[in-house]
């Protein structure tokens, strides 16, 4: 197989993790690059150190344990400390990355080298991706999950982009927060690709700001929807879900009804 991994580019995983023990994670996720990793814990502290990969590659990795709380926040902190990193690539710590996602992610940057964002697939339970290679639009953006995201460090930089940290887990508000961060790659006119490579698995985990269907969940559904959409296509989205979508909202505790009061009290709220 042709080797695309550049002397020129380098890759860093962004990991987002909570009270990790130890580090652990790295061989966990089966890490094969450069990373930055931000342990959301009890203390305050960065550690800087090097290991080897499965071909002998030294890898940095900064393990950065914070005492701040949110997930978008951490992945600002780690976006911000990956000083060496031209491709940046997001994980939480339920994936594990396969032995040649470098390479992977190395050539679809370089086939595409006008790409300053490209999605990949993933081994995910439930979850079927396209085949082919195709440019992103609003609906690719909104099914994306953060694991499939990758972006040039630089381009983030230079238009002054980041995490919403009103958003994600640890803010109450419910997901969504690396849809909005696209939203603002597709807003800044940016080159946004899909490439059908598989590059890593997500293992089974329990979500951390998801636990059902209740007056909380839904108003955050229309909050959310407004933040990330804007108040027009937002209004629009949430009939969409409500409509197409209710059956996963609809339920003995939640009439048709219900869901439509509580999605429209959350799209109007400011928080």
């Amino acid at each position: 197989m042709k080797e695309y991994i550049s002397k020129n580019q380098s890759i860093c995983v962004l990991i987002s993790c909570m009270h990790q023990k130890d580090d652990s994670i790295i061989k966990k996720s089966n890490l094969q690059t450069d990373a930055v990793v931000v342990n959301q814990c009890d203390r305050d502290c960065i550690e800087d150190y090097f290991f080897l990969n499965k071909d002998n590659k030294r890898c940095h990795v900064k393990f950065i344990s914070t005492t701040e709380r949110g997930l978008s926040r951490s992945r600002n902190m780690a976006i911000k400390n990956a000083i060496d990193a031209d491709i940046c690539l997001l994980s939480d710590d339920d994936e594990r990355f396969e032995d040649d996602y470098e390479n992977k992610i190395m050539k679809a940057y370089t086939q595409h080298p006008e790409a300053d964002f490209i999605s990949f697939a993933c081994n995910r339970s439930g979850y079927t991706y396209p085949s082919d290679w195709k440019k992103m639009n609003l609906k690719d953006i909104l099914k994306t999950s953060s694991i499939q995201i990758t972006f040039r460090r630089e381009v983030v930089l230079s238009h002054n982009m980041q995490f919403d940290e009103k958003m994600g887990s640890g803010t109450g508000n419910g997901a969504g927060e690396e849809n909005k961060f696209m939203m603002d790659f597709k807003k800044k006119g940016c080159k946004m690709l899909y490439c059908p490579s598989v590059i890593t698995t997500l293992l089974s985990s329990n979500s951390l700001w998801h636990n059902g269907v209740d007056d909380k969940y839904l108003r955050n559904r229309g909050w959310s929807s407004r933040r990330i959409l804007g108040p027009f296509i937002g209004y629009i989205f949430i009939w969409y879900n409500i409509i197409n979508h209710r059956h996963s909202f609809v339920s003995k505790e939640y009439s048709l009804w219900s869901v439509i009061k509580y999605v429209h009290q959350g799209f109007f709220e400011i928080r």
